[in-house]
């Protein structure tokens, strides 16, 4: 009983469960279009998530089963369930497509759009894993690919309106972690060891990740800006609050008063890839680091406030 159970604990720790906290972006469109207390959106988007958990987990395993020799030499992810050999490559193999049909089975039930998503990113999983992770710059937009297609996820399942900053905004950031994370790799490893693990690293150099990475990190502050000035976003009907304002100040674009908080998000960020040498698992940075945790924390309170009191 005990193997058994001990087995199912690295059948789950392959699953990558740290990493689930990436589809929380399916509830981005709810958040920002003040639709959070709408119990039918909320279910729908809630359900999507759990898909996109089952989606995720399932294009993990192919990831794992391709690059298991690789992460062998990787000292974070050697450690991983299929690279250590707790679990084989044919058991991973069948519960991805295990997971894969469950989830398209119920993404075809909540929405055809959620399904067509659902596919989309399993086919750029799949090339990416086998091809597009070894072509220079291809490698990072796939990723942020992928990040915008949890967002889109969450927009159309709820027939809500895409604001392009926004989708702007998670592009600039997606490459600006996926750039961060080559740098970590680079630093944490030897670079003969390095590109062993990652061959495109080797078309990394270090000052051409820096540039890339402070270019990513600028693009990821200015389309937050534009975003929190769009007229959509800023315009609602007034609350109780804004009925004692002035005339002036009843809508001032109150979205505006979180760019400093991202500005310092990201900022602590690069403190952590810089100085911590702890870009290479950005998953777990965010609650790692405490006093990105509180802005992180901070950023979602005021945010609620400027969207849903104010």
């Amino acid at each position: 009983m005990n193997k058994l159970l001990n087995h199912a604990k690295y059948i789950f720790l392959a699953l990558r469960p740290r990493q689930w906290v990436k589809n929380l972006l399916v509830f981005a469109f709810l958040f920002y279009n003040r639709d959070i207390f709408n119990i039918h959106d909320d279910t729908i988007v809630i359900l999507s998530f759990f898909i996109l958990v089952v989606l995720s987990s399932s294009a993990y395993l192919i990831n794992d089963i391709v690059d298991y020799k690789r992460d062998k030499i990787h000292p974070q992810k050697k450690h991983r369930p299929i690279a250590a050999g707790f679990v084989s490559r044919g058991e991973a193999l069948i519960i991805s497509m295990i997971l894969f049909i469950i989830g398209l089975f119920f993404s075809i039930l909540v929405s055809e759009y959620l399904a067509g998503i659902f596919v989309a990113y399993y086919i750029i999983v799949v090339i990416y894993s086998l091809y597009l992770k070894e072509i220079l710059i291809i490698d990072s937009l796939t990723t942020a690919t992928l990040f915008v297609l949890r967002v889109l996820a969450g927009g159309v399942v709820i027939g809500s309106s895409i604001n392009s900053w926004f989708v702007i905004f998670i592009v600039a950031l997606s490459l600006f972690v996926a750039f961060g994370k080559r740098r970590a790799e680079i630093t944490i490893m030897s670079f003969k060891n390095a590109i062993i693990h990652r061959n495109v690293l080797k078309s990394y150099p270090k000052e051409l990740l820096d540039n890339l990475i402070a270019m990513t990190a600028a693009a990821t502050f200015m389309s937050y800006i534009l975003f929190s000035y769009n007229e959509d976003l800023n315009s609602h009907t007034p609350s109780i609050i804004s009925s004692f304002l002035p005339s002036h100040l009843k809508n001032p674009h109150w979205v505006k008063v979180t760019i400093p908080i991202i500005f310092y998000i990201i900022a602590r960020y690069m403190y952590n890839l810089y100085v911590k040498k702890e870009g290479g698992v950005p998953e777990t940075i965010w609650y790692k680091d405490r006093p990105l945790f509180i802005a992180i924390i901070l950023y979602l309170f005021v945010t609620f406030f400027v969207l849903y009191i104010v």
